[in-house]
């Protein structure tokens, strides 16, 4: 083997690793991030995948001077990496299991590699599971994988090791630190996206579901309960009289009851209702499946939990504020004018003196 066949066969292994990275980026490794626990079920995939991948680059060896080298300890340390100690000790089963498959009788040699593999599983496991820097992890990690392949390497061939463990050495810590990269760049691409998807749905300042989100929701439940003959509730929020909040006690107060609001309402509303700010002072709830006599009660609920509230402002004051709400339900209004109807009652609830429920109903006003 010439110089340049060794060097094709050390980018075609880096490049089965790249390949991997990126495929299994989309299928599973997009869903965790560095440094959180995995779950069970995570571990698993995460374990399985890894150890196809060492099993890969098992079948591309590197040749090297008559030595036979591969990057399956990479596999060990992705797995390691996002899963824990437990995925890298199903992907060096997985290694293992399709060593012994390859080459059936078990022999000295066999019993070594396996041990310095399930050995690299636990200690880089071990490694990945402190409080250490994502650098250090990998450095830890690359140094485990180079000092016990050289043990492997030095019981096997005694004094001819020397240029097989320099070989692997370098063949490893550059395989490694070209890894370390990858998965690095992944994981700030996977938490930058979900970051930008978040800041697209939720509203920055109470954590509700944004107009955007608001809208998205609002189609595809009415379009659920229209197939399935069910109800789907609107209840429209503004607070009463909230221009002279920001006039009196300044917008950063007024924000600050924006905030409470929002927590008012989400910890009123059920846990699958869908609570948003659409908008200034103006809030929604989505109560799908809710009748609309079961929806006015959930409204005025949350109109006596707001009226009850302090509001604590940032100089250490306090402040009442109340609510106006208007409630409309599919399908006794049509899809077409169920926010136009519930705009309604909203509008009528401030007409007749604020502080209260009204429905697009002829039903009774819900009043303090």
């Amino acid at each position: 083997m010439t110089l340049l066949d060794t060097i094709e066969d050390i980018v075609a292994n880096l490049a089965i690793v790249t390949a991997y990275l990126f495929f299994t980026n989309q299928l599973i490794l997009k869903n965790i991030e560095l440094g959180e626990k995995a779950s069970s079920i995570m571990i698993w995939k995460v374990g399985f995948a890894a150890g196809l991948l060492g099993i890969l680059l098992m079948s591309f060896t590197v040749h090297m001077n008559g030595t036979l080298l591969d990057f399956r300890q990479l596999a060990l340390i992705i797995a390691a990496m996002y899963g824990g100690i437990y995925s890298s000790l199903i992907a060096a089963v997985m290694i293992l299991a399709m060593r012994l498959f390859a080459f059936g009788e078990v022999t000295i040699s066999t019993v070594i590699a396996a041990s310095n593999t399930i050995l690299i599983a636990l200690a880089v496991g071990a490694v990945c599971y402190q409080a250490f820097s994502y650098r250090k992890k990998w450095i830890y990690s690359i140094v485990i994988c180079n000092v016990c392949t050289a043990f492997v390497f030095i019981i096997n061939v005694g004094e001819q090791a020397v240029f097989p463990i320099a070989s692997f050495v370098v063949m490893m810590t550059i395989g490694g630190l070209l890894t370390a990269y990858l998965v690095d760049f992944l994981n700030k691409a996977n938490v930058q996206f979900k970051r930008n998807e978040k800041e697209a749905t939720v509203d920055f300042l109470t954590g509700l579901s944004n107009n955007r989100s608001f809208d998205t929701k609002y189609q595809t439940l009415l379009q659920t309960a229209a197939a399935k003959g069910e109800c789907l509730s609107i209840a429209l929020i503004d607070i009463d009289f909230f221009k002279k909040v920001n006039d009196t006690y300044g917008h950063v107060n007024g924000d600050v009851v924006l905030k409470q609001m929002g927590m008012i309402l989400r910890e009123t509303a059920r846990a699958f209702d869908t609570v948003s700010r659409n908008g200034g002072e103006e809030f929604s709830v989505l109560l799908y499946d809710t009748p609309h006599e079961h929806a006015l009660g959930i409204a005025e609920k949350m109109r006596q939990a707001v009226s009850k509230h302090l509001f604590e402002l940032t100089d250490g004051t306090s402040l009442k504020v109340t609510v106006s709400i208007g409630v409309a339900t599919f399908p006794y209004t049509s899809r077409e004018q169920l926010m136009e109807q519930a705009d309604e009652a909203l509008y009528k609830a401030k007409a007749n003196g604020r502080n209260q429920v009204c429905s697009n109903q002829k039903v009774a006003v819900l009043r303090p």
